[in-house]
């Protein structure tokens, strides 16, 4: 067996190649190679694109629009030709809950005083640390009659089925409902398993079994499709490092024993690779 162990970055793309080169520029000892298990596609269903459509069209009616990732927010600002503008026209809030999904937002023009978003030195980065923050803008959507936007992922769809609410987990949209505000929601990404050849499944398989693996996980849904893809694989070998805790709990109930929790920051998950190498 391999000394130097191998660590998988499972990521969507690009994120997956962009974290696999900046925890290589950190760890220069270790072998760190992307492995995106979940790959994100537009959206291109027609009652898709008219809800996106008629999203933007609605955005002065809104206070805030809540993205739920980073795929969220290429999405719905890919929707129509001049987003930028019409977004800054509206007035309205952008809400984040993590520093992927801030980031991109800033990558689409969105100003940083814009953006509600946990701190860079938050605990975690999720919609329970989100949720103090945006009081304020709630009390506001109550006030004035507004709506809050959702914009989210679906599941791959099979030929023939219609546009749904998008799928994932919904505490904010659950606690937005119970606190009054009306809340629509637009789905402006899909997302599925990678598609992979049997060939590159079974020498994907025959490396893990000689090497030690460290699995970065930033998802539930990538580490479904990991145990769905490879239902041969002993876990109980393999260390996890999670950035959430729901995600390193599912990690265990998956039969992985070694677990490391690392916030989704690029200098907390290099020092947590760093412990176990």
């Amino acid at each position: 067996m391999s000394v130097r162990p191998l660590v998988l970055v499972t990521r969507p793309e690009p994120q997956a190649g962009r974290w696999t080169a900046q925890l290589q520029q950190l760890l220069p000892g270790a072998e760190i190679r992307p492995l995106p298990l979940i790959v994100t596609a537009p959206v291109h269903a027609p009652g898709y694109q008219q809800q996106l459509q008629q999203a933007w069209s609605r955005l002065p009616e809104l206070v805030a629009a809540y993205f739920v990732s980073v795929p969220a927010v290429t999405g719905f600002f890919a929707a129509v030709p001049d987003a930028l503008v019409r977004w800054q026209a509206s007035g309205i809030r952008a809400w984040a809950p993590g520093r992927g999904t801030r980031d991109a937002l800033l990558q689409a023009g969105v100003p940083a005083a814009g953006i509600d978003s946990p701190p860079a030195d938050a605990a975690q980065f999720d919609s329970e640390t989100l949720w103090p923050l945006i009081q304020p803008r709630i009390a506001q959507a109550l006030q004035q009659g507004k709506r809050i936007l959702r914009v989210r992922g679906t599941d791959q769809l099979l030929p023939g089925q219609q546009a749904d609410q998008g799928a994932g987990r919904d505490w904010m949209g659950q606690q937005l409902q119970a606190a009054g505000v009306s809340v629509d929601t637009v789905v402006a990404y899909q997302r599925q398993p990678p598609d992979w050849s049997a060939a590159f499944t079974a020498a994907l398989l025959r490396e893990l079994q000689g090497r030690r693996c460290i699995w970065l996980w930033s998802s539930s849904q990538a580490l479904e499709h990991a145990v769905t893809l490879l239902p041969a694989h002993d876990w109980s070998g393999d260390v996890a490092v999670a950035t959430h805790p729901r995600i390193a709990e599912n990690a265990r109930r998956h039969g992985f024993v070694r677990l490391q929790q690392a916030r989704p920051v690029l200098a907390d998950v290099a020092q947590s690779i760093q412990s176990l190498l």
